[in-house]
């Protein structure tokens, strides 16, 4: 009996020390939990609000759980795949991405893919990736509703500029909608690449009307920007033809220019421009707070959607003032 109860001791002690290991082990690895985020570095000035939004958001998500958060920030594709990789090397528990350009960062995601980490992407898709979840704009929709409005102001059609933001997968899927959706009746140009600069964006307004006769000028009823500091480039273009008198090129045929994203300043002109009908295709930079609850859904293990499509709304005279926000950083 006594060799028993010495074993029956024995036992429960094993299996109290095991038990104990276990749930200091469980602890551990509830406490080296990591929610990550990587994302762009000030291209311009949206990625700016969106980094706003989401420190402030992925600061908050590992408070409430009780997790430890990584936020980075890269100024070029480099940097940001260098910076995901050290990430998996930590061993984070979900990735967030805003990639600067989806082809150049596949070679990172995969990476991530590879070393079982989830990875959520935001606003910019990796081409042939498929992430844990996506949570982005409706750019196609961006291209179709610009379109739809051109064919509704112009039902004889016009010509149109188009002014790009950069090679990103954002530009192409905002010129599809818009193809897919014009008029025939329509003819468009399209006069270069920006990276998303207002000065870039009226460098190339500049040298367009330098290179281009009156005649040619007048053709244009329209211009579609893909982004607001891309159409406050062009405006700013016009503003300076405008106070100048003696200038050689006009633009009386000019009646309509797009803009997207939403920006505040963009606001404010859309509310006071007497001589265009300008309008703002928007969805909010705090949009990436989505992204982040997704990341936590995904750590915790509850269900998410793998695909978000962010509405969007279209920002004119009529409504601009319902936009406005003295605290937005964008």
């Amino acid at each position: 009996m006594g060799v028993k109860y010495i074993r029956s001791v024995i036992v429960f002690f094993m299996i109290f020390f095991l038990c104990g290991c276990g749930d200091a082990q469980q602890d551990k690895q509830q406490e080296k939990r990591i929610i990550a985020m990587s994302m762009i570095g000030e291209t311009h000035n949206w990625p700016v609000a969106v980094a706003y939004y989401a420190e402030k958001e992925i600061k908050a998500v590992a408070e409430e759980n009780g997790w430890e958060y990584r936020f980075e920030i890269a100024k070029d594709t480099n940097e940001q795949s260098d910076e995901v990789i050290k990430l998996v090397n930590e061993g984070v528990d979900c990735i967030v991405m805003l990639p600067m350009d989806g082809a150049s960062l596949k070679t990172a995601a995969m990476v991530v893919q590879d070393a079982g980490i989830p990875l959520v992407i935001f606003d910019r898709e990796i081409p042939d990736f498929a992430p844990a979840a996506t949570v982005k704009g409706d750019n196609t929709g961006i291209g179709t509703m610009t379109a739809e409005i051109f064919n509704e102001q112009f039902p004889g059609g016009t010509k149109v500029l188009e002014i790009l933001g950069d090679t990103s997968t954002v530009p192409q899927q905002r010129t599809d909608g818009f193809d897919e959706t014009i008029s025939g009746d329509f003819t468009k140009e399209q006069i270069g690449y920006t990276g998303w600069q207002r000065k870039d964006s009226a460098k190339l307004f500049r040298e367009w009307i330098e290179k281009n006769p009156q005649e040619e000028i007048d053709k244009v009823g329209a211009i579609f920007t893909h982004d607001d500091e891309i159409a406050l480039g062009i405006l700013d273009v016009l503003d300076e033809y405008k106070a100048n008198p003696t200038a050689a090129k006009s633009f009386t045929n000019l009646k309509v220019i797009a803009g997207s994203a939403g920006s505040q300043e963009m606001y404010r002109r859309i509310l006071n421009e007497p001589d265009y009908y300008l309008f703002s295709l928007t969805y909010s930079p705090a949009m990436v707070e989505k992204a982040i609850r997704t990341a936590e859904c995904i750590i915790k293990g509850e269900d998410y959607e793998e695909m978000t499509i962010i509405e969007t709304i279209e920002v004119n005279k009529e409504n601009a003032g319902e936009f406005l926000d003295e605290n937005s950083p964008f």
